[in-house]
């Protein structure tokens, strides 16, 4: 599963309003698409750092549909001044409800939308999806992804983020990535992943299949589930560490305890990535829907948020 980085590019490109249009697929989408791009959410000490990958957007009039693509050249890393945060202990907050803003779009044009209706929390959750054959252009892969902020080793963080697999998945994957902290400047695969496998069940550990923290159940359709992972960034085994939460219950990981440790990222920094990642190889159509996305430095307040 190698990933080769994009170049990045200016955050003030996210400012530019876009539109996409409902995926075509066999399951029918739970609302309209209705994106455009915002001023970021990330909060850190007042300011976030917010490095985005070089991809492609799409702009769009109401004269124009489909979408048409709009392909950013590279440039250099940027830093935004967020708004105040919800809480002190609040990072990032990648919730939907003002589009896709903080986030860099990777995906096809129609394979990334927003809808309204059936959202976990606030007004908008974004949807993804990938169907054979599919090419992102700029990485040449089966995805359908965001990209959010950059975290450093030593960090101790609380991921959140509520997770539905709809009716109408057809898929048939040696491996898929639905959500992942991959590191900067890093050919390889992340550090850290959120698998989701052939029977639904989703698995939390790294993104080569080495290193397996917690083996969560398989999914329900049509449901949705508030993911939650500690991880304390660390390349050193004895230092970095994982616990997980399920729908507020603490889960019990692959070493039969509520703490495990092992190495966590590869590289000095990693940064947030949510949406659909799979092998080329794959067949049938994959549909994920994400919501509530937060990242922070307590349990509280990514749950808060």
């Amino acid at each position: 599963m190698n990933l080769s980085r994009p170049a990045l590019i200016p955050v003030a490109a996210l400012l530019a309003a876009f539109m996409v249009s409902p995926a075509a697929s066999s399951a029918s989408a739970p609302g309209p698409a209705l994106a455009s791009v915002s001023a970021g959410h990330a909060v850190r000490g007042g300011q976030a750092k917010i490095r985005h990958r070089k991809a492609r957007r799409w702009a769009a009039t109401a004269a124009v549909a489909p979408a048409v693509a709009v392909k950013e050249g590279a440039a250099s890393t940027s830093a935004v001044t967020a708004p105040a945060a919800k809480s002190p202990d609040l990072l990032f907050d990648g919730n939907f409800d003002s589009g896709f803003g903080g986030w860099y779009v990777q995906s096809l044009s129609s394979r990334a939308t927003l809808f309204s209706s059936g959202a976990y929390e606030g007004g908008q959750a974004a949807r993804f999806e990938v169907q054979q054959g599919d090419v992102e252009p700029d990485t040449g892969s089966q995805r359908s992804e965001v990209s959010g902020p950059t975290f450093d080793e030593g960090e101790d963080l609380y991921i959140r983020d509520a997770i539905r697999v709809p009716s109408g998945n057809t898929f048939n994957v040696p491996w898929q990535i639905v959500q992942q902290l991959h590191e900067e400047d890093w050919s390889g695969s992340p550090g850290m992943a959120v698998m989701l496998d052939n029977k639904h069940s989703l698995k939390l550990g790294s993104g080569d299949g080495s290193r397996t923290f917690w083996q969560g159940p398989s999914l329900q359709p049509d449901r949705w589930y508030d993911l939650v992972y500690r991880v304390n960034l660390s390349q050193d085994p004895g230092a970095g560490f994982v616990e997980v939460w399920l729908d507020g219950a603490q889960q019990t990981l692959a070493n039969g305890q509520t703490r495990i440790y092992g190495e966590t990222i590869q590289a000095a920094e990693t940064y947030l990535k949510a949406g659909i990642y799979r092998s080329k190889s794959s067949t049938g159509t994959t549909i994920v829907e994400h919501d509530a996305i937060a990242v922070g430095t307590s349990y509280a307040a990514v749950m808060a948020n």
